[in-house]
C-alpha cells in the first residue's frame, strides 16, 4: 500500500503507511520500509529515518542506503559519524567514498591518511578515481589561494592568473603535478596505471621502488602488481623488463616476491622466445606464496605456456600439479584451450590420457566434457586403452556424462550416443540437480518476493532477488519468473528478467528440477514472429527459438558491441542486404518481427550456402562462411591422412569438428544453439532430445 501511494506522489500517506510497516512486517520488508523512509518527507524526517536505519540494520548495505541519502541533503558530519567504524579495506566502495567525500567537504584531519590507505590497498574503481580526482582540484584551489594570499607568482600547475576563475584539474594533468609528497606519489602511480598510462609508469618503476625503500615503506603488493602491469604494457623490450623484475626478487621477500617472480614469468613468456625461463619464474612464484587464488593464478599461466611448447610436459605438470588446484573451474578455460590443442593436432591419444588424469581434480563440467569426447575417440577407434573393449568403456564414458555435472550440451550428446528412449529417464536427466551446495533459506525475503508479485510490483523483483538469489529456493524463484512472464506482455523487459531468474535458478538448482522451470528457461517469447518466420523460411520453430534465445536472450533491443543488432543479433549491413532481397523498404532492424524474420532467412541462405549442413551454418552465423569454409578444407584435408572412413562434409564426425574451431565464440555458440534446440524439441514439439541432435550434427 505503501509503494502504492508512493506511485501516486501521495507522500504523506506512502510514510504512514511505511511506519506502519516498520511495526508489522517481517525482516526483510520492515528493512524496506525502513530505507524508503530516508527518501520522503522533509530533510528533519529524512535524517530521523537514516538514524533509524543506521541503528536498527548496522551492516554495509544499511549504512550506504542512509549515507547515499544523507550526502544528497550535505550532511557530510552525520556521513563521517555513520561510517566510523567502516573497514575501509572490505567496506563496498561506493560507501568508502561517501565517507571520504565528507572527510574532505569538513577538511577532516584524517583524509589523507583514510585515502592513501584506500587507494593503496584496494583494486582500484571509478569511486577511487572520483575521489582522487576530488582531492585534487582540493589541493589546486589550495595552491591557489595560498598564491593569492601571499601576492607571489609559482609555476605550479595548480595556478591560475589572478583574474582567472579557478580551473579544476582533471587526471589528464596528474603528471604535470608539482612535488609531491610520498604517499601522493605513490597515490599518483596506481592512478597512472589504473589510467593507461603504461609507458610512463614503466619508466618511473625503479623511482617509486627507490622511493619506498628510502622513506621505509613497506611496498604494497599492489603497487607491485602495477608495476607488472606497467612493464607488460608500457615497453615492447620484455626482456630487458624481465630481467629487471629478476632483480627485484632479490630486494623482497614473502608475498611481495611472488609478483616478482610472477611478472618476470609473463615477460619471458611475452619474449617468445625464453619459455624454459618463464615456466621456472611461474613455479618460483607459487612457491613463494600462500594465497590460493595467487597459486593458482601463477599455475594457470605456466599450463598455458605449455600450451606453446610441448603437450607431454604439460600431461607431465598436470601429473604433479593437477591435486594442487584450489579452484578448480579457474583452469577451464585452459582446459579448453588444451582439448582445442590436441584434438585439431589428431593427439587423441594424449586427450585420452589427460582424460584418465583430472577425473576429481578438474571441475566437474570439464571431467564430464572430456569424458563425452574420449568417448567419442574410443567409439571411432582412434584411442588406445589397457586393454578392455573399447564399446564397453566408451558406454560407460557417456554414462558417466549423464550422471554427473557435464553441462546441458553434454548431456544431450550423451543421451543420443546411448540412444535413450525412455522419456522418463531422460526427463530425470535433464531434470537433475545441478549443485551439491545447500541453500539457507531466508524466509522473510522470499515472502517480499512473493508479494511483490501478488500485489503487482513486477519492477521491484529482479533487483531484489539478485539481492537474495542464494537464499531463494527453486519454488520461489519459480513463482516470481512465472509472474515476470506473464508481465512481459506489457513491458518485454519482464521476459528477460523471467529468462534470466529461471536460467539461474536452473543452472544452482541444488534439488531436482521442476518440468516448469524448464519450460521458463527455454520460453517461447514472439511465438507468433517465429512461427511465421520458420514456416517461411522452411525452418523447425525450436531451432529458430534456440537461436534468438543463444543470440540475445529475447531482448530485443540489445545491441553488441561489434554492432549486431535486436532478437537475431543482425549486422545493419547484413539486414539491410536482406531487406532488399525480401523486397522491404522501410524497417526497424529492432522491430521484433523484422529482426526475426531477416535473422530467419539469413540462416536460411546459410545452409543452403553450407552443403545443407545446419551445423556449419550455425559456425557460419557467427563466425563467417569464409571461416567455415576453411575449417572444414583443413578438417578434410587431416582426416584422409588417417586412411579411415570419413563422415560428410567435414570427414571427422561433426560434434568432434565442433571441438577443433579455432575460435572460443563460436564452439560455445554451437553448444549453446545445439541444446537449447533439443530443449524447445523436447518441451513443445514431442521430440526426443536425441533425435534432434541426430538432425543437426547429420549423425
Amino acid at each position: 500500500m505503501a509503494l502504492h501511494a508512493a506511485d501516486k506522489n501521495d507522500e504523506r500517506d506512502a510514510i504512514r503507511l511505511f511506519r506502519d510497516g516498520l511495526k508489522k512486517g517481517n525482516e526483510e520488508t520492515r528493512r524496506r520500509c525502513a530505507e524508503a523512509l530516508t527518501r520522503l518527507g522533509n530533510m528533519k524526517e529524512r535524517v530521523e529515518a537514516s538514524d533509524y536505519l543506521v541503528s536498527q540494520w548496522t551492516d554495509d548495505a544499511a549504512l550506504l542506503v542512509a549515507c547515499t541519502e544523507l550526502d544528497k541533503d550535505n550532511e557530510s558530519s552525520r556521513v563521517i559519524l555513520y561510517t566510523n567504524q567502516i573497514d575501509i579495506l572490505t567496506a563496498p566502495n561506493e560507501l568508502v567514498a561517501l565517507r571520504l567525500k565528507a572527510m574532505l567537504k569538513k577538511n577532516d584531519s584524517r583524509f589523507e591518511d583514510y585515502l592513501y590507505t584506500w587507494i593503496m590497498n584496494r583494486p582500484l574503481s571509478s569511486e577511487h578515481l572520483e575521489l582522487y580526482e576530488r582531492y585534487l582540484n582540493r589541493e589546486a584551489e589550495s595552491q591557489q589561494e595560498k598564491s593569492v594570499d601571499e601576492n607571489e607568482v609559482t609555476t605550479s600547475p595548480f595556478t591560475v592568473s589572478e583574474n582567472s576563475p579557478i580551473k579544476p584539474i582533471s587526471l589528464d594533468e596528474v603528471e604535470e603535478a608539482p612535488v609531491l609528497t610520498p604517499h601522493q606519489r605513490l597515490m599518483d602511480y596506481r592512478i597512472m596505471v589504473q589510467r593507461r598510462r603504461y609507458y610512463s609508469a614503466y619508466t618511473q618503476i625503479y623511482e617509486v621502488f627507490g622511493l619506498c625503500k628510502e622513506q621505509d615503506i613497506e611496498v604494497p603488493q599492489l603497487l607491485l602488481s602495477d608495476m607488472g602491469k606497467a612493464a607488460l604494457y608500457g615497453t615492447t623490450d620484455y626482456y630487458t623488463a624481465a630481467l629487471q623484475f629478476d632483480r627485484l626478487t632479490h630486494q623482497l621477500d614473502g608475498e611481495a616476491q611472488f609478483f616478482a617472480y610472477f611478472y618476470a614469468g609473463r615477460l619471458y613468456d611475452k619474449t617468445g622466445r625464453y619459455p624454459k625461463l618463464a615456466i621456472s619464474r611461474f613455479k618460483s612464484a607459487m612457491d613463494a606464496t600462500s594465497v590460493d587464488t595467487r597459486f593458482d593464478n601463477a599455475l594457470w599461466y605456466m599450463l598455458n605456456t605449455q600450451l606453446r611448447i610441448s603437450t607431454d610436459d604439460i600431461i607431465g605438470s598436470l601429473k604433479m600439479y593437477c591435486t594442487m588446484m584450489h579452484d578448480k573451474a579457474y583452469f577451464d578455460d585452459f582446459f579448453e584451450s588444451l582439448s582445442v590443442l590436441l584434438l585439431s593436432h589428431q593427439q587423441w591419444q594424449d586427450f585420452y590420457n589427460v582424460w584418465q588424469i583430472i577425473e576429481g581434480r578438474a571441475s566437474e563440467e570439464t571431467f564430464c566434457k572430456y569424458a563425452y569426447i574420449a568417448g567419442r575417440l574410443l567409439e571411432d577407434g582412434l584411442v588406445r586403452n589397457d586393454g578392455g573393449l573399447h564399446t564397453r568403456e566408451a558406454v560407460a564414458a557417456f554414462t558417466r556424462v549423464l550422471s554427473g555435472g557435464a553441462s546441458l550440451y553434454y548431456k544431450v550428446l550423451a543421451l543420443e550416443r546411448l540412444n535413450i528412449t525412455d522419456m522418463e529417464y531422460i526427463e530425470s536427466t535433464l531434470c537433475a540437480p545441478v549443485s551439491e551446495r545447500t541453500i539457507a533459506v531466508n524466509t522473510d525475503a522470499e515472502r517480499l518476493l512473493s508479494g511483490y508479485a501478488a500485489f503487482g510490483f513486477p519492477q521491484k523483483i529482479y533487483s531484489e532477488w539478485l539481492l537474495h538469489r542464494q537464499k531463494v529456493s527453486i519454488g520461489v524463484s519459480m513463482q516470481v519468473s512465472q509472474f515476470l512472464n506473464e508481465c512481459g506482455t506489457f513491458n518485454k523487459k519482464f521476459n528477460v528478467h523471467s529468462l534470466r531468474i529461471a536460467a539461474r535458478a536452473k543452472n544452482t538448482a541444488t534439488e531436482k528440477i521442476p518440468h516448469h522451470l524448464l519450460e521458463l528457461d527455454f520460453p517461447r517469447f514472439y511465438s507468433q514472429y517465429v512461427q511465421s518466420a520458420a514456416a517461411e523460411n522452411d525452418l523447425s520453430e525450436y531451432l529458430l527459438y534456440a537461436l534468438i534465445r543463444s543470440e540475445s536472450f529475447f531482448d530485443a533491443d540489445i545491441s553488441s558491441s561489434a554492432g549486431a543488432q535486436g532478437l537475431t543479433q543482425l549486422m545493419e549491413s547484413t539486414a539491410a542486404d536482406i531487406a532488399r532481397k525480401l523486397h522491404i523498404k522501410d524497417y526497424s532492424i529492432l522491430d521484433p518481427e523484422i529482426n526475426t524474420r531477416l535473422g530467419a532467412y539469413y540462416l536460411k541462405e546459410m545452409i543452403e550456402r553450407s552443403d545443407s549442413a545446419t551445423m556449419l551454418a550455425l559456425f557460419a552465423y557467427n563466425a563467417g562462411l569464409t571461416n567455415v569454409r576453411e575449417w572444414v578444407r583443413i578438417a578434410k584435408r587431416d582426416w584422409r591422412e588417417t586412411g579411415k572412413t570419413p563422415h560428410r562434409i567435414t570427414g571427422i564426425s561433426m560434434d568432434l569438428f565442433l571441438e577443433t574451431l579455432p575460435y572460443n565464440e563460436t564452439r560455445e555458440y554451437g553448444r549453446k544453439v545445439l541444446s537449447a534446440a533439443a530443449l524447445y524439441g523436447y518441451l513443445y514439439y514431442h521430440k526426443n532430445p536425441a533425435d534432434v541432435v541426430r538432425e543437426l550434427l547429420e549423425l
